[in-house]
């Protein structure tokens, strides 16, 4: 039958926790971080209705105005953050693969490395509270709590012109108006920054972080997108929203480069079109660091894509691909200031 879908919410202020236990909304009156998103973010409600119109009531309009059901509530969360700050990278991260902290003293050392097989990845589920320009119902607004949210794609950016960028996409299992009160919705985050210019860029022979990567030094920009495989799994359960979630997904994404179009970026790129190719992004400030390590297939080359600064460059596209040799496809390392998932 024909369908409806719920309306969506613009929001400016996002606090996210993780939740003790997945479905549980964590409570905000302590704890929990506010993220620096964009001015505005889009919540999808997800509701979907039953409307009635293929069924036969013997009127002109079949639609009966007492008769809508509520068949599904599945939300989702659109997340940018214009500029994520290496502490909110590995909150990010954990999201997807709960990763681990080691050090007893800042900087502290966070490990991401993703199973390939039957072994769970551990993802962290949040609550989030999201609020508008008032601050929520404090100062006169809105705001609304989603629960057991995950995400089901991380995209890292960064180029010469700016810091580094990250997008979200997450699904949630339910919304509701939310008059909690938010400890962390005045908080300011205060950790590093990432600058575009301090990321570097090498390839390898092998995936792992004992590599020996040779570095490019004509990568001008770059974008990561990281499909999770994490996926909500709703039953015949008694309710709308779904049950559990399942990492029954295919893990995947995708790397872009624009390049100087040079001899060397030839060789490296367009000479390896089809082939297996080991890629180490790499950030310091020279005190906290990052550090991707992936597995690709070249998968496309644009050799003269465009110009920047008088240099002719080269677009190049990269699928992430699992590595035979260490069943692995990446591996991401980051050291910053927190020791645990807010």
């Amino acid at each position: 039958m024909p369908l409806a879908n719920s309306g969506n919410i613009l929001f400016t202020t996002l606090v996210g926790k993780a939740e003790g236990t997945a479905g549980t909304s964590a409570n905000f009156s302590s704890g929990g971080r506010k993220f620096l998103v964009e001015p505005t973010g889009l919540i999808s409600i997800g509701k979907t209705w039953d409307l009635g119109e293929e069924r036969s009531v013997a009127y002109r309009n079949s639609i009966v105005a007492t008769t809508a059901t509520l068949i599904s509530v599945e939300p989702t969360l659109s997340v940018s953050v214009p500029a994520v700050s290496v502490d909110e990278l590995a909150v990010w991260l954990g999201m997807a693969n709960g990763g681990t902290a080691s050090g007893t003293a800042a900087p502290y050392s966070w490990s991401f490395d993703w199973a390939m097989g039957t072994a769970a990845n551990s993802p962290r589920s949040f609550s989030f509270v999201s609020m508008d320009a008032f601050g929520g119902t404090a100062g006169g607004g809105n705001a609304y709590l989603l629960n057991y949210c995950l995400p089901t794609s991380l995209t890292i950016a960064a180029a010469r012109d700016g810091l580094t960028s990250l997008s979200a996409e997450l699904f949630a299992q339910n919304i509701a108006e939310s008059t909690a009160t938010v400890a962390a919705a005045t908080a300011i985050p205060t950790s590093r920054f990432m600058s575009g210019r301090l990321w570097t860029a090498a390839v390898g022979t092998a995936l792992g972080t004992a590599t020996t990567y040779t570095s490019t030094n004509y990568v001008l920009d770059f974008s990561l997108q990281v499909d999770t495989g994490i996926e909500r799994q709703a039953y015949l359960a008694g309710t709308e929203v779904f049950s559990t979630h399942a990492e029954s997904g295919r893990f995947g994404g995708e790397l872009s480069l624009t390049v100087q179009s040079n001899a060397a970026a030839s060789s490296t790129w367009y000479q390896s079109l089809g082939s297996q190719k080991f890629v180490k992004l790499a950030w310091t400030d020279g005190t906290y660091s990052a550090a991707i390590y992936l597995s690709m297939i070249v998968s496309d080359v644009q050799p003269i894509a465009g110009e920047e600064d008088g240099l002719t460059t080269m677009s190049v596209t990269g699928t992430l691909a699992l590595d035979p040799t260490t069943q692995k496809v990446i591996i991401v390392t980051v050291t910053n200031t927190i020791n645990a998932i807010p």
